[in-house]
């Protein structure tokens, strides 16, 4: 192999079939001997155009139709054909190593004639990523190895998930989780499919590693809260983000809780309704207080009875050596997810605030559909300086705001084929936008592009590894009869 020419950060490489096999993704080592050498990923793998190969071709296929005996004394088609195949592989220099040490931005170039270009082995790449931490996670294999990352990759981070339908994203996602829960750490799931609640079980129905570890809340049923422990910010924010009350309605409702609160009463959702209903207020005002009320009342998660409430904090703080809280939102209405969930931010916020709680890990699906759009920078900046680390996790990349997206920390791609996806993710990704674009949009199902910092900034393609629990990520399908019932029965 031989550099052919370099261009900004792309440099082009022509090589014969024979030399090496490559796949996108992949790294080569071009070094001269000396202990530096340019690291360079594949994006990209085409034939060499030579002058006259239109006509070369057709004149091949003509002898091959014609059927006619082809002299060649010296031998000289093998060579021509040869040059025919070559292949020229397009690389993007990530970093120019010097022993184990990574140098980014380097002008450093290999020689064009006395470089020496080789494919990189994984142990190789384990030496130049250089992430804190010893706690390893296995998450799937690079070039048929093993690969890990450390989870202290994602201790104060913010990761991104993102890849189209049916590609292993939540997948991989409940490899990390599962993984950081066995490590000791908490971590709280919105689970808006009910895909997250057989993780205690493994594939044969026994019970798994987390299975001692794993809370399933369901709100309006196991999971429940009084309005008194929900507080006048919660249910201020519930009555202007979720039911888009006037300002002048939620203030009149601060003004009775602060009056309900200076007497000292104990407050129920039934005595707040009564209290709106005798305070000296506009009527309009009124009707649209007890109609919210009624409607949080409806939701089945507030209740009257302290002792059905359920203590988040306790929940939280009720194993020592690692917990997954699985809030189980399949069964809920838009609006009463909405409502569960600011309850839960905001609790979260203020016990992490009051170190009442360690630090924790939140893990969001498709989180634009519950998160309203003022929680996202709050989310990414202020709860994660009091240790909360959310892991978001979409289809609709376009979904989360652009510069969340160049706060992350983490980002595991998986494949686009929308050229409206690929041109965004493009845009807010921490690399090129002809590597993302060449290598997403070619990444078969469970392989994931991973950026940042859990990979020591050098992008690496992974096939995501398989799982020894239920993860119940699979679409239920109507035709899922097997294919060998199918026959038996048309016989």
């Amino acid at each position: 192999m031989k550099i052919l020419k370099k261009e900004k950060n792309s440099i082009q490489i022509i090589c014969f079939p024979e030399d090496v096999e490559v796949q996108k993704g992949d790294y080569l080592i071009a070094e001269e001997g000396n202990g530096k050498y340019a690291l360079l990923q594949v994006i990209d793998v085409n034939y060499v155009q030579t002058p006259g190969i239109l006509e070369d071709l057709l004149r091949t296929m003509s002898l091959e139709k014609i059927d006619t005996n082809f002299i060649d004394p010296f031998d000289t088609n093998s060579f021509m054909l040869l040059i025919k195949d070559a292949r020229i592989v397009s690389t993007k220099i990530r970093a120019i190593a010097e022993g184990e040490n990574l140098i980014f931005g380097s002008s450093w170039l290999p020689s064009r004639f006395k470089s020496f270009i080789r494919k990189a082995d994984i142990n190789t790449l384990y030496k130049l990523i250089k992430v804190d931490g010893f706690r390893k996670i296995n998450i799937g294999k690079v070039s048929g190895q093993d690969f890990y990352i450390n989870a202290e990759a994602f201790d104060g981070r913010l990761t991104i998930i993102t890849g189209k339908k049916e590609t292993g994203k939540s997948h991989i996602a409940k490899i990390i989780v599962s993984s950081l829960v066995e490590y000791g750490a908490k971590c709280i799931v919105f689970d808006i499919n009910g895909e997250y609640v057989n993780l205690n079980k493994n594939k044969l129905g026994e019970p798994s590693k987390l299975a001692n570890k794993i809370r399933i809340l369901i709100p309006g049923e196991n999971f429940k809260v009084t309005i008194k422990d929900a507080g006048l910010k919660v249910l201020l924010d519930v009555l202007e983000y979720v039911y888009n009350t006037p300002g002048t309605s939620c203030r009149e409702f601060a003004r009775i809780w602060h009056t309900i609160e200076h007497k000292k009463i104990s407050l129920t959702i039934d005595e707040l309704i009564e209290f709106i209903q005798r305070a000296p207020i506009h009527e309009s005002v009124r009707d649209a207080l007890i109609s919210r009320m009624l409607a949080l009342k409806s939701s089945r998660f507030f209740t009257n009875n302290e002792n059905e409430a359920t203590s988040l904090m306790d929940e939280i703080n009720s194993i020592d050596n690692g917990t997954l809280i699985i809030i189980d939102m399949k069964s809920l209405i838009p609006i009463t997810r909405k409502i569960v969930v600011e309850y839960i931010l905001s609790k979260l916020s203020n016990l992490l605030k009051d170190d009442k709680i360690p630090p924790i890990f939140l893990l969001a699906e498709e989180a634009h559909l519950y998160i309203r759009n003022t929680y996202w920078d709050d989310l990414v900046t202020r709860m994660r300086h009091f240790g909360l680390f959310p892991i978001f996790v979409t289809n609709q990349p376009d979904s989360i705001p652009e510069t969340i997206y160049r706060q992350a920390d983490n980002i595991f791609l998986f494949n686009f084929t929308n050229e409206n996806d690929l041109d965004f993710i493009s845009k807010a990704s921490r690399i090129d936008s002809e590597s993302i674009k060449s290598i997403v949009s070619q990444l078969p199902p469970k392989h994931c592009f991973i950026l940042g910092y859990v990979v020591g900034d050098l992008p690496i393609v992974v096939k995501v590894k398989d799982m020894d629990i239920q993860t119940m990520g699979m679409t239920k399908k109507f035709f899922k009869e097997k294919k060998s019932i199918l026959i038996q029965k048309m016989l």
